[in-house]
């Protein structure tokens, strides 16, 4: 849909500029000013939808519809990102509880992830993140876990919210290394084992998520496309982790991201 709204955008400025002014040689002109039409567009019309978006459920089959056709528009017709997945087959098709979990080395890694998990999706930010212009409200929309490191107790309201809506469906994409750490080695090199208990306290599987060659997109943006790869682990089933401590929750996590670098 959005991707929709951008290429209608797109193709109707230059279009409507040539026959305005039939001249040949100014369409290239037209079609690079008609690109930044276009996402002005999409953007317009995506705020334009934050009215209904802000009375809904995060968990509204629509808004999250919406989510993911932005992420695949950013993905392919902005950073031109490629993703190549393995495992497409271990992500749950019927509505079990779930919580994602994958290697961090580029800002951009929630998009390739949202584009292939086909269900209600979001994200655990800082909460830096939430004064950014329109990204700040369109996380708030889609109920994201918001991570206030200067008060615990936003930390922990967010994290009740945050159940609720895991309880309700809702995936929630973790990132457990807590930032980037590095952008050099695309191995998960750190831990916070407090990234897991959101998991645990609404009882969900975990969806793992190992991510190879996102360090490249700032690299070939924007004259080149980069091809990424994605691998989805078979789901651990809360019954296999429930009894766990989240530091050991997190050492098995660790490993089975890192064993898709060897």
């Amino acid at each position: 849909m959005i991707s929709a709204v951008f290429l209608i955008s797109f193709f109707a400025f230059a279009i409507g500029m040539y026959l305005w002014i039939p001249l040949w040689y100014l369409i290239p002109i037209w079609i690079v000013i008609g690109y930044p039409i276009g996402i002005l567009v999409m953007l317009l019309f995506v705020y334009i939808n934050f009215i209904w978006m802000s009375k809904t459920k995060p968990t509204n089959k629509l808004k999250n519809y919406m989510a993911h056709s932005i992420t695949f528009l950013i993905n392919h017709f902005i950073f031109r990102v490629r993703v190549n997945v393995e495992g497409r087959e271990n992500i749950p098709k019927n509505d079990r509880l779930l919580t994602t979990y994958a290697n961090h080395k580029s800002l951009l890694d929630p998009f390739p992830i949202m584009e292939v998990l086909k269900r209600p999706t979001t994200f655990t930010p800082k909460s830096e993140v939430m004064s950014y212009p329109l990204i700040g409200k369109y996380l708030k929309y889609l109920g994201s876990f918001v991570i206030d490191r200067s008060s615990d107790r936003n930390t922990a309201k967010g994290l009740v919210n945050a159940i609720r809506n895991a309880k309700d469906g809702m995936n929630y994409v973790i990132f457990p290394e807590g930032g980037i750490r590095t952008r050099e080695n695309e191995q998960m090199v750190e831990m916070r084992p407090g990234a897991y208990k959101l998991a645990m306290k609404a009882k969900t599987d975990l969806l793992v998520i190992s991510m190879k060659n996102m360090t490249q997109i700032h690299k070939r943006f924007p004259w080149r496309s980069t091809k990424i790869y994605m691998k989805i682990h078979p789901v651990i089933p809360f019954e296999d982790i429930e009894n766990l401590s989240t530091a050991d929750i997190a050492k098995m996590v660790y490993d089975l991201v890192n064993s898709d670098f060897k």
